[in-house]
């Protein structure tokens, strides 16, 4: 049992260490910015950054100022939508109203035919006399 207990803390001692040993190992690999030339470097790099920030700033702005364009060409559109829409339904009202006055007016005419007397009789006395009245108008003709 007591070499298993040596060998367990062998084991977790060599992790540990292995463990702690490589963001030392990881520290002594990077280079420290020492150097004048390491320094302009950075510099450069700062500035590239902040060449491509501006860009993209810019490429921010200039979608933004699209994207109101675009809203405000869409609210324009929309309202023109909604007068048309309004503009149509006025004109199917007056279309329905037209329409429902002249079936008032075809509804009170054929009430009126109805009460008139002997309508039917006049007819089939008018038929003939057209007849009678034609061969007078050929006569004339003649």
């Amino acid at each position: 049992m007591t070499m298993t207990r040596l060998l367990f803390v062998s084991v977790i001692a060599l992790l540990v260490m292995g463990s702690y040993g490589a963001p030392l190992e990881a520290q002594k690999a990077m280079p420290m910015p020492s150097s004048g030339m390491d320094t302009m470097n950075m510099k450069s790099q700062m500035d590239q950054m902040r060449a491509e920030m501006d860009q993209v700033q810019a490429l921010m702005k200039d979608n933004m100022a699209n994207m109101a364009a675009a809203d405000a060409a869409m609210k324009s559109h929309m309202e023109a939508e909604k007068a048309s829409m309004k503009s149509q339904m006025d004109l199917q009202q007056a279309m329905i109203g037209y329409l429902q006055t002249m079936t008032d007016h075809m509804q009170m005419m054929a009430g009126h035919m109805a009460m008139m007397p002997d309508s039917m009789d006049m007819q089939k006395k008018s038929g003939p006399m057209m007849k009678k009245d034609k061969g007078m108008m050929d006569d004339q003709k003649k």
